[in-house]
């Protein structure tokens, strides 16, 4: 299939005209500037929110504590100042055409109200967490900062309400929600700046392939629950939205080294600046340490032999045990206009080396992998276009553990998106809607698939929130999907927010969603070299399907305690399993493939679509602010399901399972000064039984305990350090994964 850039073309032309005639139209606008300070220290505030009441319009003070709001129309607004720990502030005030307004603002500290914190995820605008129209969880910076020593970004969602994480290696995680996790899981799109983290093949999250250190992190905001209704595939059980610092909230240079448990090793160096407009970051760094993974050859298994197939899980290739390591690179700059938007570019290089990931064949091992990619994005004047593409390229072949087998996943993915964005009836009214195209190439060089891809998807959406007062809000979406890939998709998604009391909502949601099968799940074509088995994939299938019902309430009780509830029902139908034996009923018991004697017949492990799931659950949560220096919180899950429909090959659901236990909870205490924080969380998880292609077993009941602090000895130097798993409990999170041990890691941070 060859390139056709018209869609890319017809984007920039639709821009470029609405950028003339914005332009235009800025010329009767006005900016608000000005500084935010501590009130008693005079110290700058960054981060704090600053929005104008009844628009969309609003900034984030920077690190120097500067905020500036551009392109504002003339007339009389109301100025709404909030940050978390510090009473928020109204200021009325009048702008001219033209005029440029600077307002300094101190704020006073207080216990938290967490009304104040804003989400953009879950409606693609600044809002209210308690106004959200989904179930939205927020890092902040300081929370991401604390755990940061450790290089791992699941680690710091691993407490959050609803979140399934299954640790294997050093960076093999996998991030579910709301039940049925997998190795190579992709039910939670993962965004980090509007780009897709997904790999081509797998379409899962391969986290040694970030090229920026967790410390250049702003924040990250998780939505649980289907969201293809603005997102589109892959959605599925949510979207985790992960956010980076721009140039000009950290300029100057930053030097990182930190040490740790299992001979880690990490080294990063920064520098930021700004010119008049212009702002600019590079940035390079790596990380080295070894893993938890160990030789299986010969059925070494770590944990008990009889859980372990003898046959299926026994590895006929020992691992490479030295280090695993990921070198990284990146460069960003940024322009501000002065009507008004800004413009990024940035590109960026990671090497990843050794990392062992389980998949439904067994475990594999990425000797070495160098994931290329660029963005360009535009923002301003109610546009929002973005245009990214990401690479894997394999500059060593990886090793399939329990087959021998070289294994090649090049591939590139190029993606362009258009949004536009406003409000009408006395902003009343607030519309978004885009269009979007991707084009995936892939060529496993036939060691995964037989022949190589040139496919492309194209997606259409439109959202209207409507707000009948200041108490009763509506949300009204739908999005259309189509693929060479996969048959087209409407998602519809519809909410009623309901604020009856000052910082008490409740909701009503309804989401349709949808995952699109993956390249290994239609195309893969694995013989295994010396036993009768081959890894076949089903080119039949169609996408999983969801809808979804959710209630939830958000409250702030004395401005002090932050509670949400949310219960969920959600049905499921196409369902994708994971590899399994007998389950594509194309293939026979016994298949005879190409190129085989006519008396070698295999048993062929496939993929299939299988029938009707519903699920049922809830989660419940609570921070306690106690006083301006102590929080507590925790989380409390619960999720159940009942197979409707199976498949005709697997009467006992023995490939259909959720992965997930029934409940788990988190409790943890954060205790936190202007200079130093501290942070202790528990996590619970009771045993569950676990399958994932090849790995059939039980997931033993375990209980950790992680540490976390950070100290700034002065404006120019800082340390963090994170324990995870201090008490050293030993347990397995996939089933066929490592055994997990104690980590403890620290870092040092120098600014000049």
């Amino acid at each position: 299939m060859r390139f056709n850039p018209r869609p890319i073309f017809k984007l920039t032309v639709v821009l470029f005209i609405f950028l003339m005639i914005q332009s235009a139209n800025s010329q009767t606008t006005g900016s608000i500037t000005g500084y935010i300070t501590d009130a008693e220290s005079r110290v700058p505030l960054p981060m704090v929110n600053i929005t104008i009441q009844g628009t969309t319009l609003g900034s984030p003070s920077d690190f120097e504590g500067k905020y500036l709001i551009q392109n504002v129309p003339s007339g009389d607004y109301i100025l709404i100042i909030s940050a978390v720990g510090y009473e928020a502030k109204e200021i009325s005030l009048s702008l001219a055409a033209n005029e440029t307004i600077q307002k300094n603002i101190a704020l006073r500290e207080k216990s938290v109200e967490i009304s104040g914190v804003t989400v953009f995820g879950a409606s693609f605008k600044k809002e209210r967490i308690t106004d959200a129209p989904a179930s939205v969880s927020l890092i902040d910076t300081k929370d991401i900062i604390r755990t940061s020593s450790s290089g791992q970004l699941p680690k710091i969602l691993e407490s959050q309400p609803g979140i399934d994480l299954a640790q294997n290696g050093l960076f093999d995680f996998n991030i579910n929600t709301r039940g049925f996790n997998s190795s190579l899981n992709r039910r939670m799109l993962i965004l980090l700046d509007g780009r897709d983290l997904g790999t081509a093949f797998l379409g899962a999250t391969e986290w040694n392939g970030l090229s920026i250190p967790l410390e250049e992190l702003g924040h990250i905001e998780l939505v649980r629950g289907p969201g293809s209704a603005l997102y589109g595939a892959n959605a599925y059980n949510g979207v985790i939205n992960i956010s980076s610092f721009p140039p000009r909230l950290s300029p100057g240079t930053k030097i990182i080294t930190g040490v740790g448990e299992m001979n880690m090793y990490r080294g990063d160096i920064r520098h930021a600046g700004i010119t008049g407009n212009w702002s600019y970051k590079v940035n390079a760094g790596g990380i080295s340490g070894k893993s938890y993974s160990v030789i299986r050859t010969n059925q070494q298994f770590e944990y008990a032999k009889t859980q372990f197939h003898p046959v299926l899980n026994d590895e006929v290739t020992d691992l490479d045990l030295n280090p695993i390591q990921t070198m990284y690179a990146s460069a960003r700059v940024d322009y501000e206009y002065e009507g008004g938007g800004f413009t990024t570019l940035e590109g960026g290089i990671a090497q990843a080396e050794r990392e062992v990931i389980v998949t439904g064949i067994g475990r594999v091992q990425a000797i070495k992998a160098q994931r290329p990619w660029g963005r360009l994005h535009y923002t301003g004047h109610g546009f929002n276009f973005l245009l990214w593409s990401n690479g894997r390229i394999n500059k060593e072949p990886e090793r399939s553990l329990s087959t021998g087998l070289p294994l090649i996943q090049d591939a590139s993915i190029t993606h362009s998106e258009l949004q536009y964005n406003f409000t009408a009836l006395e902003n009343k009214l607030f519309v978004v809607g885009g269009i979007s195209h991707r084009f995936i190439n892939i060529d496993t060089k036939e060691t995964l698939m037989l022949l190589p891809r040139r496919d492309n998807t194209s997606g259409i959406f439109a959202q209207g929130e409507y707000k009948f007062s200041e108490q009763l809000k509506t949300v009204v979406a739908a999005r259309f999907d189509r693929s060479t890939l996969h048959e087209n998709f409407i998602s519809p998604k519809a909410a009623v927010v309901w604020s009856p009391w000052q910082e008490h909502t409740f909701r009503l949601t309804y989401n349709r969603a949808f995952q699109a099968p993956n390249y290994s799940e239609l195309f893969l074509y694995v013989k295994h070299p010396f036993k009768a088995l081959a890894y076949l994939g089903n080119d039949q299938l169609k996408v999983e399907k969801i809808s979804g019902f959710e209630i939830g309430y958000k409250g702030v009780l004395e401005h002090a305690l932050f509670v949400s509830a949310d219960i969920y029902y959600n049905e499921m139908r196409d369902f994708i399993s994971d590899l399994g034996p007998g389950l594509n009923l194309n293939y026979p018991y016994s298949t005879v493939l190409p190129s085989d004697p006519p008396t070698y017949g295999r048993l062929i492990w496939s993929y299939t679509n299988a029938g009707k799931v519903t699920e049922a659950g809830y989660e419940l949560s609570a921070n306690y602010y106690l006083t301006e220096h102590w929080t507590v919180d925790a989380n409390f899950s619960y999720f159940s399901f009942k197979i409707l429909e199976g498949h005709p090959n697997d009467p006992n659901n023995n490939f259909l399972v959720p992965n997930a236990p029934r409940y788990k909870f988190n409790i943890g205490a954060t205790y936190s000064q202007s200079s130093f924080d501290l942070g202790v969380k528990m996590k619970y998880v009771p045993s569950f039984f676990w399958s994932a292609g090849v790995f059939r077993g039980d997931i033993l009941t375990y209980t950790l305990l992680d540490f976390s602090g950070s100290y700034h000895y002065s404006e120019n130097l800082s340390m963090s350090m994170s324990i995870a798993n201090v008490l050293n409990r030993e347990h397995w999170e996939i089933f066929g994964g490592s055994l997990l041990k104690r980590r403890a890691t620290a870092t040092i941070s120098a600014s000049f």
